[in-house]
């Protein structure tokens, strides 16, 4: 790993501009190679990652990069096909169908949750869309609740309203607007305050506003544990191995239409990829309202992301030494994501990786690969 932390300060430092004195500027501004980054992936592959699918969107063209595979069992390679879960990588697109309705006028960020969902929270007067966009709204985790966690497992049926009601009556963490704690629960409430302004179901709006006008025909709300093909398997190490022990298939164990607004999609890195340099290039809302998504302060989803990370409404910033990047992370049992795009929208990326519960040294390597590949989407 010290090799792998030497290469990488290299490598960004060369792509910021930040080199030794004498170099010449064509050396300074130099991105990580595609021989670089392909690199990195195989690194985390080795490292106990079964396989990663990275889709690179710059300004001369696309690259699609994979190392290892979508398929263990049948040692089946990835392709550009293959769909992945993107888990909370949903809240961008959840964000962007909200941030068109308060351009709308039918929604505004000040709104409480009272006003759009009464009796839902014992807090909702003091909660309004703003919070719930910048995990500031201070409600508590439900999938952290145990009576949650026992439900999921069980395979009960979970609509949103439901979700809501394992913490709904709990003590908020903190007063509204004051603090940052990321709280899957406010994308829930967000996706039912989506529905009681547009009077259509989440996924009527999330198709008509983002999915169809931007062509991501890969991309779908599942209502079961199913995956469509072709995709990517899921594997998850045991609890507790550290990355060791007998990697588990888990692509079907548990039901992703629980996490719903908040984390249910499956997605392809070439769809999200195109959607982040879509939302950052305006094409979905515009300058003033990118504006207010980008008001950041101290945060990061999870998994954490590469570089330094802010939390925006509905996007983070990461910021590293070759430049800026807005985008998401997600993980869900077998699957992590992450995609995002330059300010502008010039250059996009999206990563993503079939395991979960991997170890600190595959971890290490696969942010190593996200920074060289945010690097290299900067060009």
């Amino acid at each position: 790993m010290v090799l792998v932390v030497t290469a990488l300060a290299a490598v960004l430092v060369s792509s910021c501009g930040g080199g030794e004195e004498g170099k010449n500027e064509e050396e300074e501004s130099q991105a990580p190679s595609q021989e670089e980054v392909q690199s990195a992936l195989e690194q985390a592959v080795a490292a106990g990652i079964p396989g990663i699918a990275l889709e690179i969107q710059g300004r001369e063209g696309s690259e699609f990069l994979t190392a290892g595979s979508a398929s263990l069992e049948n040692e089946q390679p990835l392709t550009s096909e293959d769909t992945f879960r993107i888990a909370s990588v949903t809240k961008a697109f959840t964000a962007a169908v909200v941030m068109e309705l308060v351009e709308e006028g039918a929604l505004s960020l000040d709104d409480t949750v009272e006003q759009w969902a009464p009796g839902l929270l014992a807090e909702g007067n003091s909660i309004n869309v703003r919070h719930l966009l910048g995990h500031t709204s201070g409600l508590p985790d439900y999938t952290e609740d145990e009576n949650f966690v026992e439900a999921f497992v069980a395979d009960e049926d979970l609509p949103p309203q439901q979700l809501v009601s394992f913490v709904s009556s709990e003590s908020l963490a903190f007063e509204p607007g004051t603090q940052y704690e990321y709280s899957d629960t406010d994308n829930i409430v967000l996706g039912m305050i989506v529905e009681a302004a547009a009077g259509r179901s989440y996924e009527q709006e999330l198709s008509s506003r983002v999915l169809d006008p931007m062509e991501l025909q890969a991309t779908v709300l599942p209502n079961s544990p199913e995956m469509p093909d072709p995709h990517a398997e899921g594997y998850e190490y045991p609890d507790e191995s550290e990355g060791a022990g007998e990697l588990e298939n888990v692509t079907t164990a548990l039901d992703p239409s629980a996490a719903w607004a908040s984390g249910a999609l499956v997605s392809t890195p070439s769809d999200l990829s195109r959607f982040f340099r879509g939302l950052l290039g305006g094409e979905l809302v515009g300058e003033g309202t990118l504006e207010q998504m980008k008001e950041t302060l101290a945060g990061e989803g999870s998994p954490s992301g590469p570089g330094t990370k802010r939390a925006g409404l509905g996007i983070f910033s990461y910021e590293l030494p070759c430049g800026e990047v807005w985008g998401h992370t997600g993980q869900f049992p077998g699957y992590q994501a992450f995609g995002a795009a330059d300010p502008d929208g010039s250059g996009a990326l999206a990563m993503m990786a079939n395991a979960t519960q991997i170890s600190e040294e595959a971890n290490e390597a696969l942010v190593y690969a996200q920074e060289l590949a945010v690097c290299r989407a900067l060009g």
